[in-house]
């Protein structure tokens, strides 16, 4: 008797996931089932499949020589289906996207909208958080991610420099003045990012060089906070100097309610901007044509830098 197709993705779900649990609410399925449909394929198969622990599994050899197996039959059953969709012109499923918060409300937001209305049989579950959520164990399809990419088993499409600046309000520079040096810095209010075991630690680059070797230096203000909104408005009130990504600064720098501060030879560490995706052997259709869309559209150069550079104007602050 061949092995059921749902139980064969049920059973590289909790692979993938590393519990019984987690696979169940990614699948959308009752813990119950779950174990049920894993227990058959191990008897259907005459073999133990994975080593049970009171909150983890891992797979026996058998059950990794099959999570392998199956996971490009998956691909391939999933790829004769897209072709078909695509065929008949009727793309269609759901898509669950990721992205932090602040660039998901101003720059994504608008353009998974776009998306949908072009494909309207698509349906979107959109995660907006600044944490890192968990691709694999959370069902995503995709993650747009601002930072370095910590887990190298995900597969990355590179978007540009997500580049940052120092800035404060015309209030604060002129109550404090601006400080001249990196030095300078910590006899200044310095508003924090709580988000990060480093919210307080600031890495400015040589300047010109987003590679180059780093100066780190741990700083205090009256503000730590979990929302780049929230320093954003803080600092445009006068409460202190803050660091964050152009794409959140562009508007408020260009209306002339903060100021770029300008440390000589020095400038904010930049992130990268990436879209991230499972290591499937192959993208269902609906996730590639997603991907493909977001990338023809946020790219390199960004218009939010544009306020930045010498002889600035005054267009707007979108993705591309």
């Amino acid at each position: 008797m061949r092995p059921d197709v749902d139980a064969l993705a049920t059973f590289v779900q909790v692979v993938d996931s590393g519990s019984v649990t987690a696979a169940a609410a990614r699948l959308g399925l009752a813990k119950s089932v779950v174990s049920k449909r894993v227990t058959q394929l191990e008897a259907q198969l005459a073999t133990p499949l994975l080593h049970r622990a009171p909150r983890h599994v891992s797979p026996t050899e058998a059950g990794a020589l099959l999570a392998e197996r199956a996971r490009a039959l998956l691909a391939q059953l999933d790829t004769v289906a897209d072709d078909v969709m695509a065929q008949s012109g009727a793309l269609q499923g759901l898509l669950r996207l990721a992205a932090p918060l602040s660039f998901g409300s101003r720059h994504l937001g608008p353009l998974v909208a776009a998306f949908m209305a072009e494909y309207p049989r698509i349906e979107v579950s959109l995660d907006l958080d600044d944490r890192h959520v968990d691709l694999l164990g959370g069902g995503y399809d995709l993650a747009l991610r601002i930072g370095r990419l910590a887990d190298s088993a995900l597969r990355a499409r590179r978007l540009g420099l997500s580049r940052r600046a120092l800035c404060c309000s015309p209030d604060y520079a002129a109550r404090h003045g601006l400080p001249a040096t990196l030095d300078a810095l910590p006899g200044h209010s310095c508003l924090g990012y709580a988000n990060t075991t480093a919210g307080h630690l600031w890495r400015f680059a040589p300047a010109g060089e987003p590679e180059g070797e780093p100066r780190s230096l741990v700083l205090r203000g009256r503000l730590t906070a979990n929302s780049g909104e929230a320093l954003l408005d803080a600092a445009m009130a006068g409460i202190g100097l803050v660091v964050l990504p152009r794409f959140l600064l562009c508007d408020a720098v260009r209306q002339g309610r903060l100021l770029r501060v300008e440390i000589p030879g020095w400038e904010p560490v930049p992130d990268v901007i990436q879209l991230v995706y499972p290591p499937t052997p192959a993208l269902p259709l609906k996730t590639r044509r997603l991907l493909d869309y977001l990338t023809a559209r946020i790219r390199e150069p960004f218009a939010w830098d544009m306020p930045f550079q010498p002889g600035a104007s005054t267009a707007g602050c979108g993705a591309g």
